[in-house]
């Protein structure tokens, strides 16, 4: 016995991208490049032979489908036919009464898992899958809280959306918790698992999250799609990572030191976004800028100037900018000033040649610097 499957999870169908600073026309063509990327994952699917597709957790947003998303969602698995789809709802698309998952009549290709503990399907002759959903968007429970099975009954797979707490991203929800020795412990040859957005394929404890299929937010950089997962009959596990998405997000520090104008920024940004493409079509780049470096506190970096400019010059769809600067003050020059930062200049330079030591003299200079900073409405220079 061998079986091919596609794995794929946390699609988040309509979802709103106003985190990334998505507006209007750039929002609508995010939403829609979720829905290809889905149509795209059946392609892939039924190209390399898969028997079925599993999806685990966060199909959609509970919160923003619509009836037009349930037809969108019924079509595509019934054009998908006679390839099996098997859905396990997460915390964003929990299976709640009204939910689209139960008011929608799913084609005969559709299993859905409706219960918050596992049940069993047959895939083939010697292997089951075992699958459960999230009945509510805050899910407390183990989904490995179970008997261990028999390995006598042939092959288990488990599909669920949960939180691997020995994994965990940083202020990542947990909804689900389990630990991944759990899986092998309870009788699974793996685990085809949705909710951490970045991809983990884990030979030794058969855990595989395959992450988002496109980039929700500027932290999920690099390829990004569904993994083809092979089962054989003595429950050995191959897996094959897939590079699909069209869309791209990256980040980057763009250390703009020693720049005198904000024309010098512009070139310097433009040319980071350039160069840093990696050959994607730069109309579907979600570039996030950080700028370092000391700059001259005259030079008006403002980044909603700085984003558009360089969004247009270079045709990226999406370029966000946080300026994280640290403004270079010509000392002898603000001292001379008649205003509020030339008194307190003067002020903290005559504490600093008067200091008891020079420990109280380094705190006195670092002061004036923070000072200064602030007069110049710069906050990072106080981190």
């Amino acid at each position: 016995m061998s079986y091919r499957l596609l794995h794929f999870a946390d699609l988040h169908l309509d979802r709103a991208f106003a985190g990334m600073g998505c507006q209007g026309e750039l929002a609508r063509r995010r939403r829609q490049g979720l829905r290809d990327a889905l149509r795209l994952a059946g392609t892939v699917a039924r190209d390399a032979g898969c028997a079925a597709v599993t999806i685990g957790g966060d199909l959609y947003e509970d919160e923003r489908a619509d009836v037009e998303t349930a037809r969108f969602l019924v079509e595509t698995f019934a054009s998908w036919k006679p390839m099996r789809v098997f859905l396990a709802p997460g915390n964003h698309d929990p299976l709640l009464p009204g939910s689209i998952y139960a008011r929608s009549e799913w084609p005969g290709n559709v299993h859905l898992f409706r219960e918050p503990h596992f049940e069993p399907v047959a895939l083939a002759d010697g292997l089951t899958l075992w699958g459960l959903a999230h009945r509510e968007p805050a899910w407390p429970g183990d989904p490995l809280d179970m008997a261990p099975l028999d390995a006598r009954d042939g092959v288990h797979i488990a599909l669920f959306h949960g939180a691997e707490l020995g994994s965990r991203p940083d202020g990542k929800s947990v909804h689900g918790p389990f630990r991944a020795e759990q899986i092998r412990q309870r009788g699974f040859a793996a685990a085809l698992c949705g909710h951490y957005h970045r991809r983990r394929v884990d030979g030794a404890s058969g855990l595989i999250y395959p992450g988002s299929p496109e980039p929700l937010t500027f932290d999920e950089t690099g390829d990004r799609g569904g993994v083809i997962v092979d089962i054989g009959g003595d429950g050995r596990i191959g897996s094959e990572p897939l590079a699909t998405n069209r869309w791209r997000a990256l980040t980057q520090q763009c250390d703009v030191s020693g720049c005198t104008s904000m024309s010098a920024v512009i070139d310097m940004l433009g040319d980071t976004c350039t160069m840093s493409g990696d050959g994607h079509a730069p109309d579907r780049l979600m570039h996030r800028v950080d700028l370092v470096g000391a700059v001259d506190w005259s030079v008006p970096l403002d980044t909603f100037t700085l984003e558009t400019t360089v969004r247009e010059l270079t045709g990226t769809a999406l370029v966000r900018v946080r300026d994280m600067t640290t403004p270079e003050h010509d000392i002898a020059r603000v001292v001379d000033e008649r205003s509020t930062r030339g008194a307190f200049a003067r002020a903290a330079l005559t504490a600093a040649e008067h200091a008891a030591d020079a420990d109280e003299a380094a705190v006195l200079r670092d002061a004036l610097r923070y000072g200064l900073a602030a007069l110049s409405g710069c906050e990072v220079g106080l981190r």
